[in-house]
């Protein structure tokens, strides 16, 4: 057993839980070794470092114990207890690919099937034939998506995880609401939120508040670009706080000035929306299913509008550029696989106005064993300033 180290987010029998779980699934698909990168990486070890960017790659073997290959900056925390073992680190001059191979040797692996993931973001085409090409004896087969099964059910240590960093969001996007005022700029508020959230006890964010006004806010992923908030502007927030790489995100809209009927018909739908998705959402109903009942809310609704992106993603890990897990699951059209309990998601409902902007009041929710628990917790209406 590795020592327990302080630093740890959670207690050292979760990480051997993940890592025991993993091996199953290597076993059932026959895979004698597991190369995994970044995301996955940080949810079998708490390996937490803003370099993923460059190749780092944490090695499960179905019966030794896991060894990492990491950049020469990130050895220091790759000790036991915090990620495990290092098997050499690499130079920037270097090619890791010869470090990997080493490494494979060194614990004779260098001729048994490993499994990979094809479609990890870090770990590119160039690399991945280069690597083939050094190891001739390996059999490599692409297991994209094995340990984020693992990921996709919380323990009640994520979950409660989770609860903490809803409130670090929430005191982001209080500060931000609190902060728009008809002349102001979009980054005076952004910088509020990210005050806010810090203080609150956020660490880095896996991506920046949204913080936008006007008609750019019917713009998906837009941001503050130092634009002066106007009367009869809207303004969309969405924050995210985040601790140990994990993230809970919220929506939520200002209006500068008197709403008019179509502003206020338009909150109104995505309350009910936001309303009936709630109340659907439950274990063994199939993701799709939510998505419709959302879709269907916003489409037949008078405001000649229609849900433009999926209705919620499972949300947890996350490194920039994206603090989702939506690559895992998202409740979008056709999906037929069900709600489990202690799955996460940023439920979405969310109606773009043409010309004008978008109202936006999401939530981070959490599948109960007979329903929805709202791990965000704040007043979900259209603010008027």
């Amino acid at each position: 057993m590795i020592r327990q180290r302080d630093d740890l987010p959670f207690p050292m029998v979760e990480f051997e839980r993940r890592l025991r779980d993993l091996r199953q699934r290597m076993e059932e698909r026959g895979v004698d070794v597991m190369m995994t990168t970044p995301e996955n990486i940080c949810y079998l070890t708490a390996f937490d470092s803003a370099g993923y960017y460059r190749f780092n790659a944490l090695f499960v073997p179905l019966e030794s114990e896991p060894f990492m290959v990491p950049r020469r900056l990130e050895d220091r925390v790759c000790k036991p207890g915090r990620g495990w073992k290092s098997a050499g680190h690499t130079r920037n001059v270097e090619d890791p690919m010869e470090k990997v191979w080493e490494a494979l040797e060194e614990f004779h692996l260098q001729d048994k099937r490993i499994g990979y993931e094809k479609g990890c973001w870090f770990f590119t085409a160039i690399q991945q034939e280069r690597l083939f090409g050094q190891c001739p004896k390996a059999t490599f087969i692409d297991c994209s998506g094995i340990v984020e099964e693992g990921r996709l059910i919380k323990s009640e240590y994520e979950i409660e995880l989770m609860r903490k960093v809803a409130r670090t969001t929430e005191a982001g996007m209080r500060a931000g609401i609190e902060a728009v005022q008809e002349g102001v700029t979009e980054n005076d508020v952004a910088a509020e939120v990210y005050y806010a959230m810090v203080k609150a006890g956020s660490e880095w964010p896996t991506d920046a508040p949204s913080v936008v006004s006007g008609e750019r806010g019917a713009i998906g992923h837009a941001n503050w670009a130092g634009r002066t908030i106007q009367r009869n502007d809207f303004v969309l927030f969405e924050v995210a706080g985040c601790l140990k790489r994990y993230s809970a995100a919220m929506m939520r809209t200002v209006y500068v000035g008197k709403p008019d009927d179509q502003v206020r018909e338009t909150e109104k739908v995505v309350q009910e929306a936001m309303n009936a998705s709630i109340e659907a959402i439950k274990p063994g109903v199939p993701a799709g299913e939510v998505d419709a009942i959302n879709r269907q809310i916003i489409a037949n609704s008078s405001v000649g509008a229609e849900q433009v992106s999926r209705s919620a993603y499972s949300i947890g890990i996350g490194l920039p550029p994206d603090w989702g897990e939506g690559q895992i699951l998202s409740m979008q059209p056709e999906e037929p696989r069900p709600l489990q309990a202690n799955m996460t998601f940023h439920l979405i409902p969310w109606v773009q106005i043409p010309g004008k902007g978008a109202i936006g009041l999401s939530e981070t929710i959490r599948v109960t064993e007979d329903g929805c628990e709202l791990l965000t917790n704040f007043e979900r209406r259209l603010f008027v300033k």
